[in-house]
């Protein structure tokens, strides 16, 4: 299947489409259960993800006493830049979604995107400081990042370290003018993990074989700017990792990444991740 390449502003736009649901609180928004969709919950049976760490690389976290009891190692890779904000938003979100999955797990809120320029150099030494420090994950949700060597080099680093990174595209950088296209299966990295989202009526998608696996959109109830999108793939993903790693610390990432495969639902074409079935068959390679 070949696709055009698209524009970083065509990507940014989907983005903000997807991401940005909640800027008005009368705004009626889709209602789901991702907790009980993906049997996060019968996962709960098990563990809530004790003794893990999981790092989001992203920007504008909460580090508030209220909200930081989650974190562990706040650090910017951006010089001069802080890692939380007095308006938070973004990372806040992400970490949330892992604190809700995974809730005795940590959380390293790491800055990885600047006020102005690229974050993919700050991603990447966020993903080896992820891998330093013990997290069983590290997540990107703040768009497209290039595949090439300097990236795999850092995820080969966290992948020896047994950290996974999880990203929110499969697309790439095809030339100097900022245009992506996504990347056919036989070209993603096979030691990314590439979640999606499934249908939902407003805004419909289509199973796509270059994503490793599909999670529910959801709505949390917001105590910062909150939203919706592909954005939430990576940390639902990363929050069960942290349950599988929880209960068996020795899989490797790639043992991970073929575990969430294999165990996963099928729904209407679409590979949707099963916490559950995930976590009982992690116990069991671990007997």
């Amino acid at each position: 299947m070949h696709r055009k390449p698209f524009t970083i502003e065509t990507v940014l736009i989907a983005l903000v489409v997807f991401a940005t649901a909640a800027s008005c609180s009368s705004d009626k928004k889709p209602e789901s259960n991702f907790i009980a969709f993906s049997k996060i919950d019968e996962a709960w049976k098990y563990t809530k993800g004790e003794n893990t760490v999981v790092a989001v690389a992203d920007w504008l976290f909460d580090l508030s006493p209220n909200a930081s009891s989650k974190y562990i190692l706040p650090t910017s890779m951006i010089p001069g830049q802080e890692v939380g904000s007095s308006q938070p938003w973004h990372g806040e979100w992400m970490a949330e979604i892992i604190h809700q999955i995974a809730p005795e797990a940590k959380i390293i809120p790491i800055r990885a995107r600047p006020d102005n320029g690229s974050y993919e150099q700050y991603l990447r030494e966020g993903i080896r400081f992820a891998a330093d420090h013990g997290a069983v994950a590290i997540t990107n949700s703040m768009g497209p990042v290039q595949h090439g060597q300097d990236l795999f080099d850092a995820v080969d680093y966290a992948d020896k370290r047994g950290t996974v990174f999880i990203n929110v595209h499969p697309e790439y950088l095809v030339n100097t003018k900022q245009e992506y296209k996504e990347c056919e299966p036989a070209q993603c990295y096979e030691k990314i993990i590439h979640p999606g989202l499934i249908s939902v009526p407003k805004y419909p998608t289509k199973p796509e074989s270059s994503r490793d696996i599909y999670v529910w959109p959801y709505q949390i109830t917001p105590k910062f700017k909150d939203g919706w999108g592909y954005s939430n793939g990576p940390p639902v993903v990363a929050g069960v990792v942290a349950l599988m790693k929880s209960v068996n610390p020795k899989l490797t990432p790639q043992e991970v990444k073929n575990i969430i495969g294999e165990t996963a639902m099928m729904k209407d074409g679409f590979k949707v991740l099963d916490a559950e079935a995930a976590v009982k068959e992690t116990l069991k390679r671990g007997q």
